[in-house]
């Protein structure tokens, strides 16, 4: 009798996840027609209102609410939108992204970094959002047993250019991968507030260390209750919660 009602009980658990999945996954797929409709329409506060809506957001989502945004001016959250985008996005889906951003920071007279280093990165970055940071540690522990397997043979001219080629390969995947662990494992978030301070400490009471200026980027250290601790440029201090937004 009681192996029995514990059936029925775990049966009954399991109908109501199944119905309760049903109605989620069917929810979110009324919100997402219901923004495309809006989106469509140009209505860009209900399309963006209804695609927040949905309990999950694949990329095509936060890339339509990032647009919702920028239409109406609100360029800082729009790049927020688009940055969520990018996670898992392809090479093609995150050149575009790329261009609204450069957009959006052109209208609010912000210019992105245009050096050949750092435009290097960003392209050796790109193929790689996709690809798993284990994955990336196992081709840069090959590329380190490679370059050792070389440097023990004898030297001749072309062992010295594959040690050349092999030292500049393990150079650039060092510094693709340091930034991929950092972007794994901090928290970026973007300025979304005009005017806004960084404090010494989680009050206004605290002395001011610099002003935060819109749109700018910033790697969240620490959240207290309406605080965020942030390193800023080369300065660490306390901003109030909606002065920024978690990518």
């Amino acid at each position: 009798m009681v192996r029995t009602l514990r059936k029925n009980y775990i049966t009954l658990f399991f109908m109501c996840v199944f119905v309760m999945s049903a109605a989620f996954a069917g929810s979110d797929e009324e919100f997402f027609l219901r923004g495309n409709k809006y989106y469509a329409q140009k209505d860009y506060d209900n399309a963006f209102h209804a695609y927040d809506m949905m309990s999950k957001k694949g990329r095509a989502v936060l890339y339509n609410m990032g647009n919702c945004l920028f239409y109406k001016e609100d360029y800082s959250r729009a790049l927020v939108y688009w940055s969520r985008a990018q996670v898992g996005a392809t090479p093609h889906e995150y050149d575009l992204i790329m261009r609204n951003k450069d957009h959006a920071l052109k209208k609010i007279g912000k210019q992105k970094e245009q050096s050949l280093w750092h435009n290097a990165i960003e392209r050796a970055q790109s193929p790689l959002l996709y690809v798993s940071l284990f994955f990336l540690q196992l081709f840069f522990l090959m590329c380190w047993w490679f370059f050792i397997f070389v440097m023990r043979k004898k030297q001749t001219g072309i062992r010295k250019i594959a040690q050349n080629c092999v030292c500049l390969v393990i150079s650039i995947f060092a510094v693709v991968l340091g930034t991929h662990y950092m972007q794994h494992n901090t928290n970026q978030a973007i300025v979304v507030k005009k005017e806004s301070m960084l404090f010494a400490g989680p009050d206004k009471s605290f002395h001011v260390l610099s002003p935060v200026v819109y749109a700018d980027c910033a790697r969240v250290k620490e959240t207290r209750e309406g605080w965020y601790k942030i390193q800023y440029a080369d300065m660490i201090g306390w901003v109030e919660a909606d002065v920024i937004q978690i990518i």
